[in-house]
Parts: C-alpha cells; sequence; structure tokens
C-alpha cells in the first residue's frame, strides 16, 4: 500500500492561483509581484544534469513579494481546512520579516483560504502580531470569526483571485489602527 506525503505540497495550489494572478498583473501594468525564490546549493549532480543533493542556503522569507502603486509588498500563502489559521502555519522567521516590512511602511500580510468555507482573506500582519505574541499564552489559532469582512478577497470573473482592490482596505485599516 502507498502512503501519499502530501505535508509539504499545502498552498500549492494557491500559491498557483496567486502566481497566475500576478501574471495577469503584470501583464496589464497593475502591479510586479514576483515569487520569491529559496536560495539552494547544489552539491552532486547526476549524469543529465538534474540534482541529486543540495541543501537550503537560508530559511525563505514570505512566498511573495513586489510593488503595487508605489507600495512596497510582501506576504505568503497559506490553506487551512479548520475554522481557523493554525499559528503553527507561521515560523518566526516569516513574522519578523513582515514586521520588518510593515516597520519600514510596507504592506505585510497573508492570504489565507479557509478551504471549509471557501472564502479567500487578506490577513494583516498587525492582526497576526496581535496574536502571535499570545502564543507563549494560550492563543493557537487565530478564529475566522477574527477575519474583516473589508479584506475579503473575491475570485474575478476572469479565474483570478483579485486581491488589489482588497489591499486599499488594508491601507485605511491600517491607518486606522495607527492613529
Amino acid at each position: 500500500m502507498t502512503v501519499w506525503n502530501t505535508r509539504g505540497k499545502r498552498g500549492d495550489a494557491l500559491e498557483g492561483l496567486i502566481t497566475l494572478t500576478n501574471e495577469y498583473y503584470k501583464t496589464h501594468r497593475f502591479a510586479r509581484v514576483d515569487k520569491a525564490a529559496t536560495p539552494v546549493t547544489v552539491i552532486e549532480l547526476e549524469n543529465k544534469g538534474l540534482i541529486s543533493k543540495a541543501y537550503f542556503e537560508k530559511k525563505a522569507t514570505v512566498d511573495f513579494y513586489g510593488i503595487v502603486q508605489g507600495h512596497y509588498i510582501a506576504f505568503d500563502a497559506k490553506e487551512t481546512n479548520l475554522g481557523s489559521f493554525p499559528l503553527k502555519n507561521l515560523h518566526a522567521h516569516q513574522v519578523d520579516y513582515m514586521c520588518d516590512v510593515s516597520h519600514q511602511g510596507g504592506l505585510a500580510f497573508v492570504i489565507v483560504h479557509f478551504k471549509r468555507f471557501g472564502t479567500y482573506f487578506l490577513l494583516p500582519y498587525e492582526i497576526i502580531q496581535d496574536y502571535y505574541s499570545q502564543t507563549t499564552t494560550s492563543r493557537k489559532s487565530i478564529p475566522y470569526t477574527a477575519m474583516i469582512a473589508d479584506l475579503e478577497i473575491k475570485m474575478s470573473h476572469n479565474g483570478i483571485l483579485n486581491y488589489l482592490p482588497v489591499l486599499n482596505a488594508y491601507m485605511a485599516y491600517k491607518e486606522k489602527i495607527n492613529g
């Protein structure tokens, strides 16, 4: 009996959808957002140039980064089957990176696909940080009820996950909480 390991591929469908969306944005000159590459050092090649041994040079930051109408954005893509977003899906170095981006005036967030509800949300770094700082106490996830209605991302009629309009609502949210 074959047992398939799918844990390492979680979020691939969402990443593919976002990559398609980003290509659309680039083609129409709405934004330039790229998939972040994870640096790899090759140790050994097979005879046809296939990599047989390699290692990651350093931890990746987030999945995507780019520029939208003069604003730097950096974000990760995550999927969950649960009714909440597990904080264990984010690593400390990713949260630190988002903190740095936010501190420098950029927009840092996670696009979360809640498969159970068939919805997509832009989850701002500021909310992540609030819950992430509670992990030392009791909090292990961000509940679905903490999602902000204005930050729900809708699928467009042409099959893209149109997250650009939601960035305006995120900027308004940031202004509101920062005074």
